[in-house]
């Protein structure tokens, strides 16, 4: 009797049998797609043209656009264009010094009049004029005192007096006062011609040049020793011909009186410095006036000026930041009111040059 196979009875062989068929119909689908024909994807054909047909080459850049910089090219690093650009003298070198506003009332262009009072300070650097004069003239008080920086051209200025005039007999009246001593010498004279008048010979007390140490007053000593008002008249008018020559002006001339609001004082000479008291005698100002012109001078403007052949700068600064030319020797003076008068002597240039800084 013959037996049949039953698979159902047999699972492992039944799915053995059904893997090999799953692969032959895999490998035989495979077949099929690879040897299949397929579309053909025309590629565009490329017109090479002739010889005669390349265009000509283009013409090099800088021949076919218009030159930007028609007037060659610019700098590496041009400067920017500003709106009112700040602009700075030729040399433009300075330094920047950095005040006190006490110096504001230091130095020899002090403006004491009316409407500007000054302070003593207690470094006023006073001396007494006997115990310090090289020159032999009179003084009448022996215990009068000066700045000691007008010394020596004051003993310059009255030994030249001496050799053109042999008068001897000039003397030094009144010099430096304090509070106390201006005073005194305003009441005396008010009570001998009222306040209104008074005011218009002697200044209050704190208004007075002579509070500076850089102002004093003249008078004539007679035979007998007593000393009376020096007019100006005969050779002593040679001071007001030629104090300009020292640093000395005629602080309240005859002609100015409404301007100094002081009555003419032949008398009064005040020390301003060199080149100032040559520039307002060459202009016929009073120091009220220079002050006025100077303000208007500034670093990059100076008012300039040439004598003997030194140039000098001369301009103002407000405030306490004073710029200073470095190719200059200079002074700074206060103006007592807001601000610095500088002085510059200007030097030739020289970029290796030390210059020294006088303040």
């Amino acid at each position: 009797m013959r037996s049949r196979l039953r698979f159902w009875k047999y699972p492992i062989s039944f799915i053995l049998l059904l893997l090999v068929i799953a692969a032959f119909t895999f490998t035989y689908a495979w077949s099929n797609v690879a040897n299949a024909p397929h579309e053909r994807i025309e590629q565009p054909v490329i017109d090479t043209p002739e010889p005669d047909d390349v265009p000509e080459e283009p013409e090099p850049y800088d021949e076919i656009v218009d030159d930007p910089y028609p007037d060659g090219e610019p700098e590496d690093d041009p400067e920017p264009i500003e709106d009112d650009p700040v602009i700075y003298p030729e040399w433009d070198n300075f330094i920047t010094i950095q005040m006190d506003r006490a110096d504001i009332h230091r130095g020899s262009l002090l403006l004491v009049n009316h409407d500007h009072s000054f302070t003593i300070p207690n470094n006023l650097g006073l001396v007494n004029i006997v115990d310090t004069q090289t020159t032999t003239f009179r003084v009448q008080h022996s215990n009068s005192r000066l700045s000691g920086s007008i010394m020596e051209p004051l003993d310059e200025m009255m030994a030249e007096f001496f050799a053109a005039t042999g008068n001897r007999s000039v003397t030094i009246r009144s010099a430096y006062r304090n509070y106390d001593t201006q005073r005194s010498i305003l009441n005396r004279y008010i009570s001998q011609m009222g306040r209104r008048e008074a005011l218009r010979w002697a200044a209050l007390p704190g208004y007075s040049e002579h509070h500076t140490g850089l102002a004093f007053d003249f008078g004539i000593q007679q035979t007998g020793g007593a000393v009376t008002a020096f007019t100006g008249g005969g050779n002593t008018a040679w001071f007001r011909r030629n104090s300009y020559r020292f640093g000395f002006i005629l602080r309240y001339p005859p002609n100015k009186t409404g301007i100094t609001q002081t009555n003419h004082e032949p008398w009064h000479f005040r020390y301003v410095g060199l080149p100032h008291s040559i520039i307002m005698y060459q202009n016929n100002w009073v120091l009220e006036e220079y002050h006025e012109q100077i303000r208007t001078y500034t670093l990059e403007e100076p008012f300039e000026f040439e004598h003997e052949g030194t140039v000098f700068n001369i301009f103002f600064i407000e405030g306490l930041d004073v710029r200073i030319p470095l190719d200059s020797e200079f002074e700074i003076s206060g103006n007592n009111i807001d601000g610095f008068i500088v002085t510059a002597t200007m030097l030739p240039y020289d970029p290796e040059a030390v210059v020294d800084v006088y303040v």
